[in-house]
């Protein structure tokens, strides 16, 4: 699935533009990474794509999937679009997921959004899609609460509930910060190799550029609300442009 953004720009209040005159291209099938620290605008643009922000936020531009505008739609075209055509990961699992609800039921819930008449179907889709994500104990995690499962178990649910029906773009949002060393490489692989299988589009955002390395060819880099350099990941890396790349380029040597 393709995405479109021209001159996308968000503001809060009086406040100074979070997000300035962004743009970019997302090919069908390819997966670009937006690499920036806090505050760089990055994880405001994902919001602004999926129609997640604040009703005071105030948002111009164009962003348009598949040749569909985005901006503009209700909340009731958005909420059929979010799950069916786009989904998030998002970085934190114990805020995204319900604490008083088994995982099974939050991923059937999902699945049901867009399958109203599916119950027995659901069912038998949970413990598919939690299959597919790599539990080899898939009744046992679907009857699980949040806070029974591991940090990157919790993160694999939340991969499971955003390709359970089939979106055509996946945005993840800093899906490894919280996870330690070799369970963020475990949850790398499985993003890329879940991807890969599924043909999706993706944005994935992170601070880290070695991060965005291992799922992504292409990256645009952004700093204070704005896209400060774009292009192959081993082109940011090899030969940075601008002083703020090089600066990511650098930390990330040192991680």
């Amino acid at each position: 699935m393709s995405l479109s953004v021209r001159d996308l720009s968000v503001a809060f209040g009086r406040r100074a533009p979070a997000v300035e005159s962004v743009g970019f291209e997302l090919a069908d099938g390819e997966r670009l990474g937006v690499i920036g620290e806090s505050g760089s605008g990055k994880s405001v643009t994902s919001l602004a794509l999926m129609g997640l922000l604040p009703e005071y936020a105030r948002v111009t531009g164009s962003v348009s999937l598949d040749g569909q505008e985005l901006l503009g739609l209700g909340d009731r075209e958005l909420s059929k679009l979010r799950g069916e055509k786009m989904s998030m990961v998002f970085q934190e699992p114990m805020t995204a997921l319900d604490p008083t609800m088994r995982v099974g039921r939050q991923i059937a819930e999902a699945y049901r959004l867009h399958h109203p008449r599916s119950g027995a179907a659901a069912r038998e889709q949970v413990e598919t899609v939690l299959d597919k994500v790599g539990f080899t104990d898939a009744r046992r995690v679907s009857l699980s609460y949040p806070h029974e499962l591991s940090g990157g178990q919790r993160q694999r649910v939340l991969l499971a509930m955003a390709v359970v029906n089939k979106p055509g773009l996946i945005i993840f949002d800093e899906p490894t910060t919280a996870l330690d060393v070799l369970v963020q490489a475990e949850v790398l692989q499985l993003i890329d190799a879940t991807l890969t299988a599924t043909g999706a589009s993706a944005l994935f955002i992170s601070h880290n550029i070695a991060v965005v390395s291992q799922v992504c060819t292409r990256a645009v880099v952004m700093r204070g609300g704005r896209i400060v350099e774009d292009g192959p990941i081993a082109e940011l890396f090899e030969h940075p442009k601008h002083p703020y790349t090089r600066a990511l380029v650098e930390a990330a040597a040192h991680e």
